[in-house]
């Protein structure tokens, strides 16, 4: 739901407010700091002046792949699975987050002081190795540091780029991010149609008024490119996930944080699910997701549509939190019981906001039926 990232960028007014570069140092929070900023981020005064999703919108294409600035914040989320030319498999995630730090429509009279910021997460899960590579970067928009752009509709934080093109009518992206020895490049291309997540595109998060974004996924998307990695450089292929999310809101006060899942199955079906989780530790009536099948059918999924049991617990060395690891699915309209087993366990972020999300493996009856990804927050 990627858009999913509301709780990275929930403390962003507070901790980036007079933060110009990534390269600016800002410490990791603690559990009661996070759960304060999302409580500032949710409060109705901080959204003032900002659009928001209250009714259906026109999506059109590849107009919506540009960034919507009147918004308060918006992500380019992209997971995926790659084998190298040698046979081994990694995991990764490139993220693009834009925040505004304020409602205002009037240029700025120095493009050094515009009033958006731009938060980069890139990792790689090398899963032959049993290695977690996790990196983070911000920005505020500055003139050759970081930006957006509408034709192409693209954006980029330093080196790290995310770019829309269209050929032969198709839509494809290139995607690249480089830090410390990792260093990602790959030319992704639609393998299937654009999903508008919700009541078409309109994703609703609770019941208050404009508490929604604009969402949209592309679930398959196939995916060849280069990796360099401690040996070298090497080709690599596989298959990716594109989330795009646009809002003014975030959880209700109620609503601790979600489990979000984004499966490609092996027959052509893909299945995402997120399940907003109370504070109280209950399911919230508002999680939602979709089911297409491999004719591309879509299927709506409520929160009384699929039930979902964690299979065992991981306790993190570096933060002390607790996470779910394994989790059965069972999705009865579609005739799906899947398990869910993480490719590494140790697949948490260590940033200003510590989440985990990661590659898993799906089985269905003991047989391999597909891979996926998984976002825990709130955690």
């Amino acid at each position: 739901m990627s858009r999913r990232a509301w709780a990275s960028l929930a403390g962003l007014p507070v901790l980036l407010a007079g933060a110009w570069l990534w390269r600016a140092e800002t410490p990791a929070l603690d559990k009661a700091q996070e759960d304060h900023a999302i409580t500032a981020l949710t409060a109705q005064s901080g959204n003032a002046g900002f659009a928001r999703a209250e009714g259906p919108h026109a999506f059109s294409f590849p107009r919506d792949h540009a960034a919507h600035p009147d918004f308060r914040s918006e992500w380019w989320y992209f997971t995926g699975h790659l084998r190298d030319d040698q046979g081994r498999a990694r995991g990764f995630q490139l993220t693009l987050f834009r925040f505004a730090l304020a409602a205002t429509h009037e240029p700025s009279p120095s493009a050094w002081r515009a009033p958006q910021v731009l938060l980069g997460h890139f990792a790689l899960s090398d899963i032959d190795a049993g290695k977690f590579h996790a990196y983070e970067r911000m920005s505020r928009v500055l003139p050759g540091v970081a930006g957006s752009s509408a034709t192409p509709p693209a954006v980029w934080l330093d080196d790290w780029r995310i770019e829309n093109f269209t050929r032969d009518g198709a839509d494809g992206w290139r995607i690249a991010a480089a830090q410390d020895g990792v260093e990602l490049q790959l030319e992704l291309s639609a393998a299937s149609a654009v999903v508008l997540q919700g009541e078409a595109g309109l994703s609703r998060k609770s019941a208050a008024p404009g508490n929604a974004s604009y969402y949209y996924s592309v679930p398959r998307l196939r995916a060849q490119g280069r990796l360099r990695l401690g040996d070298g450089e090497h080709a690599v292929s596989g298959s990716a996930w594109l989330d795009r999310e646009w809002s003014t809101s975030a959880l209700a006060r109620a609503q601790s944080g979600w489990d979000w899942f984004a499966l490609q199955l092996d027959d052509g079906a893909s299945l995402m699910f997120y399940r907003l989780r109370q504070r109280d530790g209950g399911a919230d009536r508002f999680s939602a997701g979709t089911y297409v099948d491999a004719q591309g059918k879509v299927l709506r999924l409520a929160a009384t549509d699929v039930s979902i049991e964690a299979t065992g617990v991981w306790h993190s060395p570096h933060s002390g939190r607790s996470y779910p690891q394994g989790w059965r699915l069972h999705v009865t309209r579609a005739g799906l019981a899947l398990t869910l087993a993480p490719r590494l366990a140790d697949q948490e972020w260590q940033g200003r906001f510590r989440y985990w999300e990661g590659a898993v493996t799906v089985t269905s009856d003991g047989q391999p039926v597909g891979l996926g990804y998984v976002e825990l927050t709130g955690y």
